[in-house]
């Protein structure tokens, strides 16, 4: 099947925000909770907002709901013990090389997040790819977070290609489940960092920039059948 279009998770594959994003939240909750361990918070990384503070609240002991624990973090501990994360020194340049590919040979690109739509748009502007990227959806634009299919599904319907025709680039479990579930080709981001179960995953990268040769040799194989 010929590839017609890439999408990229944002954090974790455009961004390496999720060690920066974990440690903070882990501070935050062991406020509450002093017997929290890093690793309690893996199941978190890739979800939605909302399923990321459902989970929190119940990890965290505090009494407080999800939407407390958020408007907290966000608005009051953040600003006093965390400055301005540096989203361009975790950018990966690979991510450029494999737009300039897809640009060069008429393939669409698209990020499908769970994050919010405006936090989105910020990061990808910061990092000086919001404006290459056909379509950005976020997790805002779906009735179901990942693991579903939804963002995926969306995706691939506004970039006017097939879901079998996507190549998405995923790290985290759910999101690779999610890009599973919707027929995508997925090729997931090596990351030992966490305990990702990248099982679902049609194929493993050291690196986005590996994405290219992937492409090249889907696109070669699909030739080679078309001319039979």
């Amino acid at each position: 099947m010929m590839i017609k279009a890439v999408i990229f998770d944002m954090d974790g594959v455009i961004v390496d925000t999720e060690p920066v994003n974990q440690q903070r939240i882990f501070q935050y909750i062991r406020q509450y909770n002093s017997s929290v361990k890093e690793e309690d918070l893996n199941d978190i990384v890739g979800r939605g907002s909302k399923e990321i503070w459902d989970i929190l609240a119940r990890v965290s002991g505090s009494g407080k709901d999800a939407e407390e624990l958020k408007e907290e973090f966000r608005f009051h501990w953040i600003p006093r013990h965390c400055g301005k994360i540096d989203y361009t020194a975790l950018f990966r340049p690979a991510v450029q090389e494999v737009l300039s590919y897809a640009r060069a040979n008429g393939i669409r690109t698209a990020v499908a997040s769970s994050t919010e739509y405006e936090k989105v748009k910020a990061i990808l502007t910061e990092v000086g790819v919001f404006d290459s990227m056909d379509a950005v959806i976020s997790g805002e634009d779906c009735g179901r977070p990942k693991p579903y299919p939804d963002v995926y599904l969306e995706t691939a319907k506004r970039l006017g290609v097939s879901p079998k025709e996507c190549l998405v680039i995923e790290d985290s479990t759910v999101g690779i489940e999610a890009a599973h579930r919707a027929g995508t080709i997925v090729a997931a981001l090596i990351d030992n960092r966490f305990p990702f179960d990248r099982g679902r995953a049609d194929v493993e990268l050291a690196s986005v920039a590996d994405a290219i040769l992937l492409i090249d040799q889907e696109r070669k194989k699909e030739k080679m059948r078309s001319s039979i």
